[in-house]
């Protein structure tokens, strides 16, 4: 009776194990023993554990779409721009740019603006539109191409510079103080040729020439200098004028070297007069021409601490052409040696003071007689700028002056200005200037146009 026990339940296990190893090799082999049965094909159920791709149980069924690649971005072209007006005792302007900023693959970037200016001069009135700053810009290898209407900064002086000769000017508004708002666009191509990350080449090449915009000469702002020449044309003198816009090749080539704790540039610049040289011909006529002027230089700057730098400037003109200017006359032009030296610093102090100071040199080494724009051979100037941030920076005290200790002349403007957020400018101060300011030429202003000043500035 025990053996038939033992024999049935060995019997029983066999066929289980059997059942299963069959239905796991061929379900059509047990279908085909089994009365009534049928294949059922039936995927295993895998579960993906913690660590792998995966980051839930999944249950692999049938295949699933595929999935499309994901579409790239597209980069439409930002806008951005300022209003800015402006208001003294004398004028007001009103200046809006706007710019429409697009940048590419591989370094290329462009960039449009446009600039309106409404001008009020007492009761003059003037309003102009002009194309702003505009170029196309890319990379190719180790050089960089720039091409427009650009707008450039050469040198290290603020506001003062002997080498920052590229772009023009516009004098017309008569507002001292705004050296970099006043640069007038130049059309040129900028190559910049990269030998390895500390130096480079710099080529500027301006096929056409544009004159520097002055005051109108029977505006508050024109020089004495101005007046004379109108003066003399009203009574007959007749005048040789050149164009103040032509087609004339010019050229500015830089090298460049940056390290640890100093910069150097040199510069060689071939570029025509943005100012005009008039004088007296010995037929007793008028010359109002642009001459050329060539100049040599260097410039740069040494840290020596933290938030303390030291910048400098030398340049040399050997042939620079001066008009003549003395007693109320204007006389025969001639050409000197012009030297030109430039040191300032920068600093930064703890309570959030900065300090830029300046010294400057200039001299002209066959003087002749006196010129509108320096009286003397030897000449020393100065410029200031304090400012001070107060409530988190958004309330600032500043003091501007360019002095000539030579000539006891000088420029001064305090103004405070109150900030909110990044959008919004409140600017008020005074403009004051001492003796007689001829010699800073249409850059500075007159005693009697002492005048307090308002501005807003609005940033989108």
């Amino acid at each position: 009776m025990v053996v038939c026990v033992v024999f049935l339940s060995i019997l029983s296990s066999l066929t289980g194990s059997g059942r299963a190893s069959a239905g796991a090799a061929s379900g059509a082999e047990w279908a085909s023993t089994v009365p009534g049965g049928r294949e059922v094909f039936q995927m295993p159920r895998i579960t993906v554990e913690k660590g792998d791709e995966a980051t839930a149980t999944t249950t692999v069924g049938a295949a699933l779409p595929e999935e499309k690649p994901a579409e790239k971005p597209v980069k439409r072209p930002a806008i951005s721009g300022w209003h800015s007006w402006k208001y003294n005792q004398f004028s007001s302007y009103d200046q809006l740019r706007i710019n429409l900023e697009q940048e590419g693959a591989k370094g290329q970037k462009s960039l449009i603006s446009i600039n309106g200016l409404y001008y009020q001069e007492e009761d003059n009135k003037s309003w102009s539109s002009y194309l702003g700053e505009s170029y196309y810009k890319f990379r190719a290898g180790n050089f960089d191409f720039k091409t427009g209407l650009l707008v450039d900064t050469l040198g290290s002086g603020d506001k003062v510079s002997f080498i920052d000769k590229i772009n023009s000017r516009r004098f017309h508004n008569g507002l001292a103080n705004e050296y970099n708002r006043d640069k007038k666009e130049v059309p040129a191509i900028k190559t910049t040729y990269y030998i390895n990350k500390r130096m480079s080449w710099d080529l500027h090449y301006m096929p056409v020439f544009q004159a520097s915009e002055l005051p109108n000469i029977y505006g508050r702002w024109a020089t004495a200098f101005q007046k004379e020449v109108a003066r003399m044309t009203l009574l007959g003198t007749p005048m040789m004028r050149e164009n103040d816009t032509r087609v004339r090749e010019q050229y500015h080539l830089g090298f460049n070297s940056a390290f640890k704790k100093y910069e150097i540039r040199y510069h060689y610049l071939w570029l025509k007069e943005r100012l005009p040289v008039i004088d007296l011909t010995p037929r007793g006529s008028l010359r109002w021409e642009y001459p050329i002027d060539e100049t040599f230089a260097v410039d740069g700057n040494i840290t020596l601490g933290k938030d303390f730098l030291m910048r400098y400037e030398m340049a040399w003109s050997p042939t620079k052409t001066f008009a003549s200017y003395q007693d109320g006359r204007v006389g025969p032009r001639f050409q000197s040696n012009l030297f030109g030296m430039l040191l300032g610093t920068d600093k930064t102090y703890r309570n959030n003071l900065y300090l830029n100071v300046q010294g400057i040199v200039s001299y002209i080494s066959n003087m002749r007689t006196k010129t509108p724009y320096q009286l003397k051979p030897l000449e020393f100037m100065t410029s200031l700028q304090l400012k001070k941030g107060f409530r988190s920076e958004t309330f600032f005290i500043e003091f501007n002056s360019v002095g000539n200790l030579t000539t006891g002349e000088y420029v001064l403007s305090p103004q405070m200005s109150l900030q909110r957020g990044d959008f919004l400018k409140f600017v008020g101060g005074v403009h004051v200037n001492g003796k007689s300011t001829d010699a800073l030429g249409p850059v500075g202003q007159f005693d009697e146009n002492n005048t307090p000043f308002l501005e807003t500035q609005i940033i989108f």
